[in-house]
């Protein structure tokens, strides 16, 4: 009899309790290989509409863990992870509770996994998401393009095969418990954005590889633009102030991802396009399309 290997999820909400109910109710109906488990670990990081309560009602097998309020997409996955490594897990998988899971992912995932992985490399594992709406690739994998001037991810258009990449959106990702012996968990340096990003990137450098699964294993939709950072209809004063919140792209956050994978001048030029993408947005679109080619 095959031994039995255990997947923790780890997710991280607030203030969505529709979602995060939605998201729980997709992710326990998959079916999975009789050899696999699966422990939920849930940071509700300080929600007021009644999202821990209605979890512990309908999920109890859930773990929910109290987040301070002020922790944010890295922070609390950092907080599920933590908490999930004391629980002797295989494997890990990150899951936004935006995301509605098609009832064979799991398995699509595992099977991805053995699929690509050798006897020398365990690999990391990307879902495909699309727009429920569209059908439209949203979040997935994604390939760097790397210049004196430039330090950009693109995502992989969806495949009928397996595709390699470069780094990862963070909404679904089974990572093999090899990877966190190896690397680690989430880099501390950031709040909200980056860490998934900053997390594909170490794997690379180190030569752990990164797949997406041949065709959708759900939807997500994209954020909105409306109202934040990158918005060109709200005024300049707002945008600069968006942009400094844990939400938006904080430059200094912004300044140690790219260091981290580029070098200290790319880091430089970068952090000040950052703010010339704010203060005059038609102007970024120019200097954009100028610096493709760089």
């Amino acid at each position: 009899m095959p031994n039995t290997l255990k997947i923790a999820v780890l997710l991280t909400c607030y203030n969505r309790k529709a979602n995060t109910i939605a998201c729980l109710e997709r992710l326990l109906r998959n079916t999975l290989p009789e050899n696999y488990t699966l422990a939920v670990f849930l940071v509700d990081d300080g929600s007021t509409d009644g999202t821990t309560q209605a979890v512990n009602q309908h999920y109890p097998q859930v773990t929910v863990i109290k987040g301070s309020g002020h922790l944010y997409w890295n922070g609390g996955m950092q907080l599920a992870w933590e908490n999930a490594l004391q629980h002797n897990a295989d494997f890990f998988l990150w899951l936004n509770d935006d995301v509605e899971l098609k009832e064979n992912s799991l398995e699509t995932l595992l099977f991805t996994y053995q699929s690509v992985r050798t006897d020398s490399s365990n690999p990391v594992i990307i879902g495909n998401l699309c727009d429920e709406k569209t059908g439209e690739l949203t979040y997935g994998g994604c390939v760097v393009d790397k210049g004196l001037f430039h330090f950009r991810s693109r995502k992989l258009p969806v495949s009928d095969t397996v595709t390699a990449c470069d780094t990862i959106n963070g909404n679904v990702v089974l990572i093999p418990k090899s990877t966190v012996d190896r690397i680690g968990t989430l880099n501390k340096n950031f709040t909200h954005a980056m860490g998934d990003f900053d997390y594909g990137l170490r794997c690379t450098a180190v030569g752990i590889p990164i797949f997406s699964t041949a065709g959708f294993i759900g939807t997500c939709s994209n954020n909105p633009i409306s109202n934040t950072w990158t918005d060109p209809t709200i005024p300049l004063k707002n945008r600069l102030a968006k942009l400094k919140l844990p939400t938006g792209l904080p430059p200094y956050e912004y300044f140690l991802y790219n260091k981290a994978h580029t070098n200290i001048f790319t880091a430089t030029f970068l952090l000040l396009t950052l703010y010339l993408k704010v203060v005059f947005p038609a102007a970024w679109v120019n200097l954009s399309n100028l610096l493709k080619g760089s």
